[in-house]
C-alpha cells in the first residue's frame, strides 16, 4: 500500500473531516487506512452535522450535494487532489529503474490506479493495457457491466462531451451515471478517462467512431482533443486535415513538431502535409524552405487550408521582403471566407501601411472585420477595429477613429478587460485634439475602473503616459512631467512614447537642454521624434513637413507648419485644422498667428474670449494668456470687459465719456486703447460700425455661464464655477472704480449663485457649511446665511462656532443699521 503523498498529507494533518474523492482509483484504500490510524471513522454515509474525525467516502458525485450542511472546516477532495508527482511515482516503485518510473509516470499522468500495473509490468501506456494481467489488476476499477458498452465507445475520445456522447450513440443518462460513479474524471469543458483505463476499455479505436468524437469535438474549438483521439484510432488522412486547418506557425517550433512527428512518413507527402511542413519550417526560422514548400502544396490544395497557406506564404514572403508576391498571396487568401480571409486581410493591411498606401489599408482592414465577424470570432473583429481606428490616428483622421474605438471597446468590453482599458486611452487621445478634454478625462477614468489596469505595471504606464498628454493639451507641462515620472518603462514601445512626451513637455517649459536629453529615447519614433527635434532647433523643418505630408500624417503636419509660421504654413494649417476639428491646437501659443486669419464669424468662433472675472482679471485668446499686468493701461482692460459683458454693441461716444471724461479728446483716447489691445493680443478684437464698438469673437465669460447656470439650476456647473468655495470669491477686484456698474450686477449674480449653490449642500454636510462661509464673504452683510451658519454649528453641537459667528452678526447687524 502507498502511503499517502507529502503534500496531501500536509493537507489532511491540519482537517477535522474529509471527504475522500469520488473519482475512481483516487487512493481509496490509502485514505482509509490513514483514517483508522487517526482513530477516525471511515462511512459510506455523510455524518452528522457538526461532527468532527471522519472519512467519508461517498459513492457518487450526487451525494456530495448532502455537503451544505456539512459545515466549512471539512477538507473536500477530488481527483486532482490524489495524483502523485514523479517523487511519490518513484518512491512507490522502488523496484523499476529510474527510467521505468519516468516513463510509468508519464503514461499513466500520475494516476494511483495505474500503480499495480507498472509494478507488475513495469511499463502502463497503451501496450500495457492489451496484457491481460493488466485487465485482472484494474477489475475493481472498471464500470459495472450495464454501463461497460457505453464506456467503451466512450473510451473512443480523449476528451467526453455531450456532444461527443451524442455523436458515439451514448445516451445521456449512461454518459451521466459514469461521471456520476467516478469513472469519468473532470476534466477542461468536459470529462476524461485516465489513459490507461481508457486503453483498457478500448485498446483498439474503431476508426470511423474515433473521426465522429473528433468531429464534434472541432466543432466545440476542442482540437487538441480531436487531433489526439485522431492519432489514437490512426485515422491519419482526417488527422493531417484538421491539423492543417488549426494549425499555426505561431503556435511554435515544439508544439509543430510534437503534432508532426507521429504522423507516418507515408502521409507526409500530401499537400496538407507539405503545408504543415511550412509551418514547421517557418516556426524553425527557415523561410527559404518554408516558401518553397507552401509553393509546392498550393497547386493541390482548396478550401480553407489553401486559403491559410496563401496567407502563410504570403508572411514568408513579406519577411523576406517580397512585397508583391506577399500582397499577391494575401490578395488570394482574402478572397476565400472564414478565419484564414480575416488574417490575410488583415495582414495585407500592416503590409499596405508600412508602405503608406492608407486607402488601399483601410479597405483591407473593413474586410477583416468583416471576414471575423461572419466567423463569430469577436476578439479579432475587434483588433481589426482597433487597427482601424489606430490608422485613421496616424493620419489624423480623428473623427473616424472614434467609431472604430468605441465598436472595438464594445466587443473587448465584456472579457477583455486589458485591451478594452488600452482602447479607452486610444479614445481619450483621440478627443483631446479635437478639444473633448472633458470626454477624454472621462475615458481615463473608465480604464482606471477596469479590472487589473492600475496593477499591471505596462497598461498603468500606457494610462499615465495618456495623463501626461492630456496634461499638455491642458497646457500643463509641469504636471505632464509628474506623471511621466511615474511611468514604468519596461515596455520598449512605452519607453519611446513616453521620452517623446517627455521632451515636448520640458520644450514646453522652455528648458531645451533637458527636453534633448529626454528625446534621445524617442529616435525610434522616427517622423515625430523627427519633429519635436526640428521644433528645439536641432535641424530643419522643411523636411519634416515634407515627410509629414507625404504620410498623410496632418497632426504633424499642422505642428510643423504652425512652427515654420510662413505666412502660407499658416493659411494651410488653419484649412487643416478646420477640415478637421483640431480645435485644441488652436488654444496653443503656436496657433496664436491664425486668429488674424479668421476673417469670418464661422472662423472666428473657433477663437473664442475667454473672460475671467471671478478673483484675478484674466483673458485667454487663441493660446495668449492675458492678465492686468500685460495691458498698457488700466482703462484698456477696462474698455474690453466692458465690451466683452456687454449684450450688444455699445456706442463710442458712451464709452469714451465713461472712460475718459476728463480727456481733451475722449473719443482719441478710446482709439489709442483700442490700439493697444491690439498690440496685447496680436489680433484686432474690436470692429467698429455706425458709431458702435463691439468684439469681433465669441465671448466666454464666467459672468455668462454663472449666469446660465443660475437660471437653469444646473447645480453641478455652478459647484465648478464656484470652486473652490472655500476660497474669497469677488468680482473684479482689480478694477473697482473702472467697471462699478459691472461690478455690481456681477455682484448680484453671485450673491444668488452662492446662495443656490449653499441650499442645494446637504443639512449635515461640510460643504454647506463651506459654501454658507463662502456666501458670507462675498456679502459680509447677509445676516441670513449667518443665521443659516449658525444653525448649522448648533446641529453639530459646536457651541463655541455657533457663539462666535453670533458676534459676528451682530457686529454685521450694527453695521447695517449704521
Amino acid at each position: 500500500m502507498l502511503p499517502v503523498p507529502r503534500a496531501l498529507l500536509e493537507r489532511l494533518l491540519i482537517s477535522r473531516a474529509v471527504v475522500a474523492p469520488v473519482e475512481r482509483g483516487a487512493l481509496h484504500t490509502e485514505l482509509t487506512a490513514w483514517a483508522h490510524a487517526q482513530g477516525w471513522t471511515v462511512t459510506t454515509e455523510l455524518p452528522e452535522p457538526g461532527s468532527h474525525r471522519w472519512l467519508w467516502l461517498p459513492t457518487s458525485r450526487r451525494a456530495l450535494e448532502q455537503l451544505c450542511a456539512a459545515g466549512p472546516d471539512v477538507l473536500i477532495l477530488d481527483g486532482a487532489d490524489t495524483l502523485l508527482g514523479p517523487e511519490d511515482w518513484a518512491a512507490a516503485l522502488p523496484a523499476l529503474s529510474p527510467d521505468q518510473q519516468r516513463t510509468t509516470h508519464r503514461a499513466a499522468g500520475g494516476w494511483p490506479g495505474a500503480l499495480p500495473v507498472a509494478r507488475a509490468l513495469g511499463r502502463a501506456g497503451p501496450d500495457a493495457a492489451r496484457h491481460p494481467v493488466t485487465a485482472v489488476l484494474l477489475g475493481d476499477l472498471l464500470p459495472p457491466a450495464p454501463l461497460r458498452s457505453a464506456a467503451t465507445r466512450l473510451a473512443v475520445s480523449t476528451l467526453i462531451t455531450p456532444a461527443v456522447a451524442d455523436a458515439l450513440d451514448v445516451p445521456p443518462e449512461s454518459l451521466d451515471a459514469l461521471s456520476d460513479g467516478g469513472w469519468l474524471w473532470p476534466a477542461p469543458s468536459g470529462w476524461a478517462y485516465p489513459a490507461l483505463l481508457r486503453a483498457v476499455l478500448c485498446p483498439l479505436p474503431e476508426p470511423a467512431a474515433a473521426r465522429r468524437a473528433a468531429h464534434a469535438l472541432h466543432g466545440a474549438a476542442h482540437d487538441d482533443a480531436a487531433l489526439d483521439t485522431l492519432a489514437g484510432a490512426e485515422v491519419w488522412d482526417t488527422y493531417v486535415d484538421l491539423l492543417a486547418r488549426s494549425a499555426r506557425a505561431g503556435h511554435g517550433e515544439a508544439a509543430l513538431r510534437a503534432r508532426w512527428e507521429p504522423l507516418p512518413a507515408r502521409w507526409r507527402d500530401e499537400p496538407a502535409a507539405r503545408y504543415l511542413a511550412g509551418l514547421l519550417a517557418r516556426a524553425a526560422g527557415d523561410l527559404r524552405e518554408a516558401d518553397r514548400l507552401y509553393s509546392l502544396a498550393l497547386p493541390e490544395l482548396s478550401g480553407p487550408v489553401h486559403a491559410q497557406a496563401s496567407n502563410a506564404r504570403g508572411v514568408v514572403r513579406a519577411m523576406r521582403g517580397d512585397v508583391d508576391g506577399a500582397l499577391t498571396d494575401f490578395e488570394a487568401a482574402g478572397a476565400a471566407r472564414g478565419l484564414a480571409a480575416g488574417e490575410a486581410s488583415q495582414n495585407r493591411a500592416t503590409l499596405l501601411i508600412q508602405l503608406g498606401r492608407h486607402a488601399e489599408a483601410q479597405s483591407s482592414l473593413n474586410a477583416a472585420v468583416s471576414a471575423f465577424r461572419s466567423a463569430g470570432d469577436r476578439h479579432r473583429e475587434a483588433h481589426s477595429l482597433e487597427t482601424l481606428g489606430t490608422l485613421h490616428f496616424g493620419r489624423g483622421l480623428l473623427h473616424e477613429a472614434l467609431p472604430a474605438y468605441r465598436k472595438a471597446l464594445d466587443l473587448f468590453l465584456p472579457d477583455q478587460a486589458s485591451q478594452a482599458a488600452l482602447v479607452h486611452l486610444n479614445l481619450a487621445e483621440s478627443l483631446a485634439p479635437l478639444g473633448e478634454l472633458a470626454q477624454a478625462h472621462a475615458h481615463l477614468q473608465e480604464a482606471a475602473a477596469l479590472p487589473g489596469t492600475l496593477d499591471d505595471p505596462r497598461t498603468a504606464g500606457w494610462w499615465r503616459r495618456a495623463r501626461a498628454s492630456l496634461a499638455l493639451h491642458a497646457a500643463d507641462p509641469a504636471q505632464a512631467l509628474t506623471e511621466l515620472g511615474q511611468v514604468d518603462t519596461g515596455d520598449r514601445s512605452l519607453r519611446a512614447e513616453t521620452a517623446l512626451l517627455t521632451a515636448r513637455a520640458w520644450r514646453e517649459l522652455g528648458q531645451p537642454d533637458a527636453a534633448r536629453a529626454a528625446l534621445a529615447g524617442a529616435a525610434s519614433l522616427g517622423l515625430r521624434a523627427d519633429l519635436e527635434a526640428a521644433l528645439l532647433g536641432d535641424s530643419p523643418l522643411d523636411p519634416v513637413i515634407e515627410e509629414a505630408r507625404a504620410e498623410e500624417a496632418r497632426l504633424e503636419l499642422v505642428t510643423g507648419l504652425l512652427g515654420r509660421g510662413r505666412p502660407d504654413d499658416l493659411g494651410e494649417a488653419f484649412d487643416v485644422i478646420r477640415a478637421h476639428g483640431y480645435l485644441a491646437l488652436l488654444d496653443t501659443r503656436a496657433a496664436s498667428p491664425l486668429a488674424g486669419l479668421a476673417q469670418d464669424a464661422e472662423s472666428r468662433a473657433l477663437f473664442p474670449l475667454r473672460v475671467q472675472t471671478l478673483g484675478p482679471l484674466r483673458f485667454t485668446h487663441a493660446g495668449r494668456t492675458v492678465q492686468l499686468a500685460d495691458f498698457p493701461t488700466r482703462k484698456s482692460a477696462a474698455l474690453l470687459v466692458a465690451l466683452a459683458l456687454a449684450e450688444h454693441p455699445q456706442s463710442r461716444e458712451v464709452l469714451a465719456e465713461r472712460f475718459w471724461p476728463g480727456a481733451k479728446n475722449p473719443l482719441a483716447s478710446l482709439q489709442t486703447a483700442v490700439y493697444h489691445l491690439r498690440g496685447v493680443f496680436g489680433v484686432s478684437l474690436v470692429a467698429s460700425e455706425r458709431g458702435l464698438l463691439s468684439l469681433q469673437f465669441p465671448v466666454h465669460s464666467d459672468v455668462s455661464a454663472l449666469r446660465r447656470a443660475l437660471g437653469e439650476r444646473d447645480l453641478d456647473s455652478l459647484s465648478a464655477l464656484l470652486r473652490p468655495v472655500t476660497a474669497p470669491l469677488s468680482v473684479l477686484p482689480d478694477l473697482p472704480a473702472e467697471l462699478g456698474e459691472e461690478r455690481q450686477q456681477a455682484e448680484r449674480l453671485l450673491h444668488d449663485a452662492l446662495r443656490l449653490h449653499a441650499e442645494a449642500q446637504p443639512a449635515g454636510d461640510l460643504r454647506r457649511r463651506d459654501a454658507l462661509r463662502a456666501l458670507i464673504t462675498a456679502d459680509p452683510l447677509d445676516l441670513e446665511a449667518r443665521d443659516d451658519l449658525i444653525r448649522w454649528h448648533e446641529a453639530r453641537g459646536e457651541h463655541n462656532h455657533a457663539e462666535q459667528e453670533r458676534r459676528q452678526r451682530e457686529e454685521a447687524r450694527r453695521s447695517l443699521h449704521g
